[in-house]
Formats: C-alpha cells, sequence, structure tokens
C-alpha cells in the first residue's frame, strides 16, 4: 500500500516497536473508513522501525488487524519510495535519511529545481553550490548522505521482505558502506560477518541473490557455524564429525538427508574452518568452535595448575573445628567436619549436597577457621548469579559478590572491560552453586585466581545444568583429580521433611511421592484449568503469608508457549497483588505494562546490578519527555531506567525454574502438566521443588510428574572437560616422575 507518514504516535527505542499514522488514497476497509481518524485516507500502522518522517511517502507491506484501538495494519515490511511531487521531495531531502540537509535547505533546493531535484543530485550536483548556504565542504556532506540515503533506500528494498529490520540495514551499511547492495548480489553470505546474522536470517536472502549456489562453500560455513552455536544452545562444546554431516546436510538441504548439496562438500568446507580459518577445533573425536574449545581446555589447565601448585594448611584446623562447634553449640556429622578439614588440606575442593544438607554450615566453619589462623585472611565469597550471591551473603553474614562482579566482567557475553592480567587478591574463595557456573565462565573464573590461593566448590550435583554449554560442576566431581565431600544427612526442619523425603524419592526415580501439608497436589486436565488454579491458590498463600510476594513464588518450566508459562502468568498473578489503579502512571515495554509497587527480575548483568536480581518498582514520572521508571533492589541499590532501556527487566511474580535456581522460598507453587513435554525431566523437577523452604504446591497431572522423574538426561551434554583435568593432571604427574 502506497501512502504518506503523517507522525509518529508511539515509539519503543528498546525494541524499536512503532506505531504511527499514514495517509493513503487507496481504498481502505469499511471498518477504518468508519474510524474516527480526523481525515480522509488516515490509519494507524504498527511494526518495527517504521519510517515516520512526515510527508515520507512510503510502501507498505502487511495485513488489517483489529486492535485495541480498531483497525491496525500490522507491517511486515516496507520500503521508502523516492517522491515525485515537490512537497514529497521536500519531506525526503528534510527527513533524517539524508544526513546534511535541513528543512530549512531542502525548501531551498527543491524550490530551485522542483521535480528535477533527484536528477540534479545524481548528474549536476555542483549546481547545489548557486544555493545559498551550500559550499563545497556541505556538497561533499550533502552528496555522502545522499549517496548513503540510496544504499540504504536499496538495501530497505531488498532486505525489507525478509524482515530485517531499519537498524540492521544501517548495521549492513556501516559494515560494508555503499558497496552493500553490490555485496549482497554477488556474496550474500558476507553478511555473516555482522553480529546477528546468522545462517537462517542470511539463506532467504541468498536464495533470490543472482548468483546463488546451493553448496558455495560460504554458505555451507555458514550452516556448520550456526549448527554448532545451536549445539551451544543445547549445551553440548563440541559435536562428532558424524553429527555436523547430519546437522549440517539437513539444514542445507531443507531436511533432507542429501539433495543439493553433497557430504562431500560439507566435510570440504569444514576442513577449510579447521585449517585454513581457524573457525573450528578439532580434538579428541570432537569437533569445537575455537572459543569453545579454548575455554574447556584453559579451564582444565587452570584448574590442574592450582590443584599441583596450590597452598595446604592443615595444622591446627581439627582442634580449631572443635572449639568452634562447643562455642556456638553446633555439632557437625562426620562428613561435615571432613568437608571443613578438606578446605584446608587440599589446594581445591568440592562440597555437593542436596537442600538442608549442611553446605551452609560448612562454609561459615571454614570462613571462621581462615579467620582464626590468619587474623588479616582475605576471603572472597561468590556465586554465579545476584540472588545466589545474595543468599550466599545473608546465610554467612559476610560480603559476597557475583563471579562477573568479581572478575571485572560486564555483560552476558562478558567482553567489556575485561582485563586478563589482573588477578584476585584472596588466600581463600569459595564458589556457591557452581552447577549453573557455564564453560565460558568458569574459564575465565579460574583464569584469574593465583597461584596459591585455596579453592572451595560448593553446589547440588543433582540440580539442573547451567544454562550456557558444558557441565563443569558435574565433570569437575567425576574427573577424579579433586577431592569431593558428599553430604547427605538432612538437618531442615525436625527430621526429614518431606519436601527432602520427595527430592530424594525424584532422584532415585521413584514415583511414590509423599503429599501432606507441605507438600501439596491439586489435579488439571490441561493449561487453561492449571492456570485458573494457580491463581486461587496464589490469591489463598498469599493471605496467609500477610500478603508477603516474596514468601510466594510461582514457577514454570516455561516462559511461553502456554498458559502456565512465564510471560502468561506474570500479569495476572500481577493484577491479584498489585491491581490497575486509575490515575496512577504506567510505562509500556512491547507486550508488558508495568506499574509502581510491581515486582520484577533484572536479566542481564549490568554495573550494579546482576542477572537474576529482584527489585520493587518504586516510582513511574517522566522526565525531559521520556517515561523513567526507579527499581529498588535492596542494599541501597537504586537503578534507574527510561522506557527504551526497560528490555533487560520483566515481571517476577513468575519465573522459569532455571531463574530460580540458587533462591529459596517458603511457599513454591509450580505447574506440572503434559504440555511441558521437552522439559519433564527428573533434575528440573527436582530443582524446583528443592527452591521451597515450607511448602510445595504442584498443579498438574501425576503423569507428568512420573514423566519427568523418569527421564534422566542429565548426563547427555558433549564436553570433555573432566577427561581434560585427568589427562593434564596425568601428564604432569608423569612428568614429574621422569625428572625426578
Amino acid at each position: 500500500m502506497k501512502c504518506k507518514a503523517v507522525r509518529c504516535i508511539y515509539y519503543n527505542a528498546g525494541n524499536g516497536y512503532t506505531v504511527a499514522s499514514y495517509v493513503t488514497e487507496e481504498t481502505l476497509p469499511k471498518e477504518v473508513s468508519s474510524q474516527k481518524n480526523g481525515r480522509y485516507g488516515m490509519f494507524m500502522a504498527i511494526g518495527n522501525e517504521l519510517p515516520t518522517e512526515d510527508g515520507l511517502e512510503v510502501e507498505l507491506n502487511g495485513t488489517w488487524k483489529d486492535g485495541k484501538f480498531g483497525m491496525q495494519y500490522k507491517v511486515s515490511s516496507f520500503q521508502i519510495v523516492l517522491p515525485t511531487s515537490t512537497e514529497g521531495i521536500k519531506a525526503y531531502l528534510a527527513s533524517d535519511i539524508i544526513k546534511g540537509i535541513g528543512p530549512v535547505l531542502a525548501e531551498r533546493i527543491v524550490d530551485r529545481y522542483q521535480e528535477n531535484t533527484f536528477e540534479v543530485l545524481e548528474k549536476n550536483p555542483e549546481k547545489l553550490l548557486e544555493i545559498k548556504g551550500i559550499t563545497r565542504k556541505k556538497l561533499s556532506e550533502i552528496l555522502e548522505g545522499y549517496r548513503g540515503s540510496e544504499t540504504l533506500r536499496q538495501l530497505m528494498v531488498t532486505l525489507s521482505p525478509f524482515g530485517v529490520t531499519p537498524r540492521k540495514v544501517a548495521q549492513i551499511q556501516e559494515h560494508f558502506g555503499n558497496a552493500a547492495p553490490l555485496i549482497i548480489q554477488n556474496t550474500p553470505f558476507r553478511l555473516c560477518e555482522i553480529p546477528g546474522f546468522g545462517f537462517l536470517t542470511v539463506d532467504p536472502i541468498a536464495v533470490k541473490a543472482k548468483n546463488f549456489k546451493p553448496d558455495e562453500p560460504m554458505r555451507i560455513k555458514a550452516a556448520i557455524l550456526h549448527i554448532m552455536s545451536e549445539a551451544e544452545g543445547e549445551g553440548h562444546l563440541y559435536l562428532t564429525c558424524e553429527e555436523i554431516l547430519k546437522r549440517t546436510a539437513l539444514l542445507l538441504n531443507h531436511k533432507k538427508e542429501t539433495g543439493l548439496v553433497p557430504e562431500r562438500a560439507i566435510r570440504d568446507a569444514g576442513n577449510e574452518m579447521i585449517r585454513k580459518d581457524g573457525t573450528l577445533v578439532c580434538s579428541d573425536g570432537g569437533f569445537y568452535l575455537k572459543n569453545s574449545f579454548c575455554a574447556e581446555l584453559g579451564a582444565a589447565a587452570s584448574l590442574v595448575k592450582l590443584i599441583l601448585r596450590g597452598g595446604t594448611q592443615s595444622y591446627q584446623v581439627d582442634s580449631i573445628i572443635s572449639s568452634i562447634q562447643k562455642k556456638e553449640k553446633i555439632l557437625l556429622n562426620a562428613r561435615q567436619k571432613e568437608g571443613i578439614l578438606k578446605a584446608f588440606q587440599y589446594p581445591v575442593t568440592i562440597i555437593t549436597g542436596g537442600p538442608g544438607r549442611g553446605k551452609t554450615t560448612d562454609i561459615s566453619f571454614i570462613i571462621e577457621v581462615e579467620k582464626i589462623l590468619h587474623k588479616n585472611a582475605e576471603i572472597l565469597l561468590c556465586a554465579p548469579t545476584g540472588r545466589a550471591r545474595r543468599r550466599m551473603s545473608d546465610c554467612t553474614a559476610c560480603p559476597a559478590l557475583t563471579i562477573h562482579k568479581a572478575i571485572g566482567l560486564k555483560g552476558e557475553a562478558g567482553e567489556e572491560e575485561w582485563d586478563e592480567e589482573s588477578m584476585l587478591e584472596a588466600s581463600l574463595i569459595i564458589v556457591d552453586e557452581c552447577s549453573m557456573i557455564d564453560m565460558p565462565l568458569m574459564d575465565k573464573f579460574l583464569s584469574r585466581v593465583p597461584i596459591g590461593t585455596r579453592l572451595v566448590f560448593l553446589g547440588d550435583k543433582d540440580q539442573l545444568e547451567s544454562v550456557g554449554p558444558g557441565n563443569v560442576f558435574k565433570e569437575m566431581i567425576e574427573s577424579g583429580v579433586i577431592p569431593v565431600t558428599i553430604l547427605t544427612e538432612s538437618f531442615r526442619q525436625e527430621g526429614k521433611s518431606t519436601i527432602i523425603q520427595n527430592a530424594d524419592k525424584i532422584n532415585e526415580r521413584k514415583t511414590n511421592l509423599v503429599f501432606d501439608d507441605t507438600f501439596q497436589f491439586y489435579p488439571a486436565k490441561d493449561d487453561e484449568e492449571a492456570a485458573e488454579i494457580i491463581q486461587k491458590l496464589y490469591r489463598e498463600e498469599l493471605q496467609k503469608n500477610e500478603n508477603r510476594v516474596e514468601g510466594v513464588q510461582v514457577l514454570s518450566p516455561l516462559r511461553k508457549d502456554t498458559k502456565v508459562g512465564a510471560d502468561a502468568l506474570n500479569p495476572v498473578l500481577r493484577d491479584i497483588v498489585n491491581p490497575k489503579r486509575y490515575g496512577y502512571p504506567e510505562i509500556k515495554n512491547g507486550s508488558t505494562t508495568y506499574r509502581e509497587r510491581d515486582l520484577v527480575m533484572q536479566l542481564k548483568n549490568e554495573e550494579d546490578v546482576a542477572n537474576g536480581d529482584v527489585g520493587e518498582v518504586l516510582n513511574i514520572y517522566k522526565a525531559d519527555g521520556k517515561s523513567r521508571m526507579r527499581v529498588d533492589f535492596g542494599d541501597g541499590k537504586i537503578m534507574e531506567y527510561t522506557e527504551g532501556d526497560i528490555w533487560p527487566l520483566n515481571l517476577a511474580y513468575c519465573i522459569t525454574v532455571h531463574k530460580a535456581q540458587g533462591s529459596e522460598y517458603p511457599v513454591v507453587i509450580l505447574p506440572m502438566l503434559t504440555c511441558f513435554y521437552r522439559m519433564l525431566r527428573k533434575n528440573l523437577f527436582y530443582t524446583a521443588i528443592t527452591r521451597s523452604k515450607r511448602k510445595v504446591i504442584l498443579v498438574g497431572s501425576k503423569k507428568a510428574m512420573a514423566i519427568a522423574i523418569r527421564n534422566d538426561t542429565v548426563s547427555k551434554r558433549n564436553t570433555k572437560f573432566g577427561y581434560r583435568i585427568r589427562k593434564i593432571y596425568e601428564a604432569y604427574l608423569e612428568q614429574q616422575k621422569k625428572s625426578a
């Protein structure tokens, strides 16, 4: 539909979501024509990064949909049309599309050259020197802007139908310059050089290019990189040759194992990536992305170095432990005492155990012994997430940091302000919730630990694996090189609580769970019924907990794609706790609306707030024409967000089980339904119920629970971390024997 932009109604700088009004001479649906838009032919459009400069001529492609404010045109793609009328040319030149020309200069140019303006710009740009205010320097700036705008326009025509946003188009132009359209036509897979452009984005574009060849090496390499990245998303650090060949062939040949790209071509491209490009590494029968291989090997080497050259101190420890027990009136069991002693007898040790097994007590004793042994002891406590850090600090009454903060990493990937030379300063480092640490983070952390520092790793080996690639904690335990203490005796509540009984049953793959007042079950036939039951139970439990939202946490195996996912439950649970109050400000990000007093979670590591930190919205207000929101994360941390940068936040009334790792809540409500099938795993179910200190409420079907309990896929990640620890350790011992 050809039309002209009228004005921007709403724009979200965070995700590019735009609502704008346009006017067209084409026939509109009756429902739109009958709406009171204030002008004949006017309609409202929604989409991503839509052009909104007044008078700009555009062609929109999309479909009509019935929205909150009537019929709206949902734009799937658009292109900017070179205008032919003088008014249209003025609007085009004055827009942000061409740098160097403002409204005043645009009017002067078009008043002089009328409909021939573009011809002058193309063929006789020197004529522009006749215009008042245009010097040779200004002319050079205008021509650069015009050529850039033409490149952008051509790129939008080519790429907009494939869902490539103007923001990404600008990235392409910045990367390739004005040669971008030609590069896309001739070698489209060069787009993979730009962050955010992977195989799935580029392949449909490449198919339409002039010189497309299905077996082009660049296409095959992009496909291999895509499936390797996909495998890392599944938790694997490497794939076998057979896995790469099969997955790549299916991707290249559109889900058929044989087709236009033969296996030989995939092998040749893969070999070139290893021998020439250096993007793949083959080691011990596994094929890695280079960074993943370096992380696995680097972490193993760093760990072995600390094990063999680290410091120990076992004298007096036994008697110090006894005096602390007497003073604090705490009686340790044999396993607990063993874990504390090992922390001083060995440079690197591991303590593992389920909930209520005494891990926190061991941490406190280790800290106290270290302080008695060394008056000015430098002790560092850290954990993978903000919530795990806070819990560690609360339980030990000692300050703790996130691993990211401790080693100076910023952002999720942690490339910013990363100083590899700066080492941690501590005689003892205790790391909690280690099952959450992935391979890249463990590599960076270990590279910062100086020789002579003692390390104690704690965690629950039966919990969920890390979100990122690897199975670090399990591999360390099974390497056989690091001393491990397994705590088995339960201390929580009186005797063995029902929650812990059932956690043990789940670990043993027994489906005969015990139900009582502290471990309840409510049947639901589907996710719709389960959502209704959860809302009712949430309201009841809040009342029992004096309406304290931190006392009741709803968890879900999934974030979306179901009515009992975190995205669907969050707004309805929030309406129970914090209903809309007319006259009070709100702020919107995409489909999520935030209110004052809302419970929110940070989803990205920042300077002063960590991924997983939960806070309360203090107030929402306007300043400098922008909506702003202040969030209190506790410990004096109050963060301010503007409407364009709220995207790292989400409502936290319901969170995923993964996000709940490292946290504990008095009451946990958990849906368990067969619609979660791919997520129904033993370690996810175990992790979810062990987040509760007092009460677990399950909603769904016992069939889903049985599926989860029987599904033990915890050890199926492709990783050789434990193997590398053993090999490096054995090689060092062999070298010592030869030199002796």
